[in-house]
């Protein structure tokens, strides 16, 4: 009998075949999320965390050597722990685990850490491009032709729009991490913040990024405004207020396709 592909004795398998591990132990499973699993792995008294890709990470699309590049570029200005191994594809990877813990949304509603995420994100916004583009608008088209329903390609066709409005040549694109949902900002117990979790990094809009935090986590005008404010490290102006608020609403509609694309609704 074939072992499922969530089981202890799956990642052991999995484990076995990475160089220079003899001898590590899986601790525990972490987390089993719609793309992935990931469990705690010790070795010679360091610990890491090991992810192993479902069948649904090809079938969502995630160009994982994509974001190997990306985690690249990020580990090496410690915005994301150091990966060992990164392996796109197998869908095995290994990085390095940070004491600390993930957030939570009510975490996101507090104006100091979100001051502190605004200047993570510039730092990360400021790095050099690298990885693919983003491309939320082949994403959307996708999950609706997989979904194939009439209320798919309703909310396919408003999100379209929205992210028609959501267009700024003025602004260039930057490096995003596009997916910041509370439990992908881990805070250390010294109290920095990385992020982690790059499926959908690449080159974008940094107002995406913004609006991510924000509507995800139904911030609120007075916290959004804090949040624009320190990440532009000025008052922002009113056309800066407008394009986040079209991010957000653009964020809500592909939300809703997201959820109905793995089940949730």
């Amino acid at each position: 009998m074939t072992a499922a592909p969530d089981s202890r004795e799956s990642a052991a398998k999995a484990l076995e075949t990475l160089p220079g591990l003899a001898g590590a132990r899986l601790v525990r499973r972490l987390a089993a999320g719609p793309t992935n699993v990931t469990w705690l792995v010790e070795h010679e008294s360091q610990r890491w965390v090991l992810r192993l890709d479902r069948p649904a990470a090809a079938d969502l699309g995630l160009a994982r050597e994509n974001e190997r590049r990306v985690c690249t570029a990020a580990a090496a200005v410690g915005i994301t722990p150091e990966y060992r191994v990164f392996d796109s594809s197998a869908g095995v990877c290994l990085r390095r685990f940070v004491a600390g813990r993930a957030c939570v949304a009510e975490d996101l509603r507090d104006a100091g850490r979100l001051e502190r995420l605004a200047a993570l994100l510039r730092r990360l916004h400021g790095l050099p491009p690298v990885g693919k583009p983003f491309e939320p608008g082949a994403a959307i088209r996708r999950y609706a032709a997989q979904l194939g329903t009439g209320k798919a390609t309703e909310l396919a066709r408003r999100a379209l729009a929205c992210l028609e409005a959501t267009r700024c040549p003025a602004r260039p694109a930057a490096l995003c991490h596009n997916d910041l949902v509370a439990e992908n900002i881990l805070e250390t117990e010294g109290q920095s913040l990385i992020l982690i979790d790059w499926e959908y990094a690449g080159t974008g809009d940094p107002f995406f990024d913004l609006a991510v935090v924000v509507r995800h986590h139904d911030l609120g005008d007075r916290l959004a405004s804090v949040f624009l404010d320190a990440y532009l490290g000025r008052v922002a102006a009113e056309d800066e207020i407008g394009q986040l608020e079209r991010q957000c609403t653009f964020y809500s509609h592909l939300l809703q396709l997201w959820n109905l694309r793995i089940g949730d609704s």
